[in-house]
């Protein structure tokens, strides 16, 4: 009876692992811990290879210490690093939605965490897109009144690292396709 049921107990074992595999602050913890735990595998491994209280001995040892104090103090900031990847990936999708304004107060909550440099940097990165994005329909409006010249220098104007410049690069071709501009 208890063999039938050992394929259940594995299917189950399996899904919840998969399940907290999902979960961004199991993801963390196990990058950290698998970042960290390999030199310490490593160092524990010399360690044991070398005569006890050899010069290499001492070194291994004090690398473990280092190894084990620097897991230590990943773990302390772990909270923080898992809001900031939060804000973030919730950033990023309001981005990537063209929701700019609410990108903008999501970034703006990097401050709590700290980051006000990465915050900055965010920031004027959705300043940047929301700015071309405006570029684009600018241009578009301006080729449905027929003023191609005036669209296309506003389309060149668009920076390539923009989720807009794929916009700008289709409406230019369109432009160009039509011979309303050389």
């Amino acid at each position: 009876m208890e063999n039938n049921r050992a394929p259940f107990i594995r299917l189950g074992i399996a899904a919840a692992a998969i399940i907290l595999l999902l979960y961004l602050p199991t993801r963390e913890f196990l990058k950290m811990t698998f970042i960290l735990g390999i030199p310490f595998v490593l160092f524990l491994a010399l360690m044991r290879r070398n005569v006890k209280y050899s010069f290499l001995w001492f070194v291994s040892v004090f690398l473990l210490l280092g190894v084990t104090g620097l897991y230590i103090y990943s773990l302390t900031t772990l909270p923080d690093r898992i809001e900031t990847r939060k804000i973030l990936m919730n950033g990023e999708s309001l981005l990537a939605d063209g929701k700019y304004d609410e990108a903008i107060e999501q970034y703006r909550q990097l401050e709590q965490t700290g980051e006000t440099n990465k915050m900055n940097d965010k920031i004027a990165r959705v300043v940047e897109e929301k700015n071309a994005d405006a570029s684009v329909e600018t241009a578009r409006q301006l080729m449905a009144e027929g003023q191609y010249d005036a669209a296309q220098e506003i389309l060149q104007g668009v920076p390539a690292d923009t989720r807009a410049a794929q916009q700008a690069v289709k409406l230019m071709r369109e432009i160009k396709q039509k011979g309303k501009v050389e």
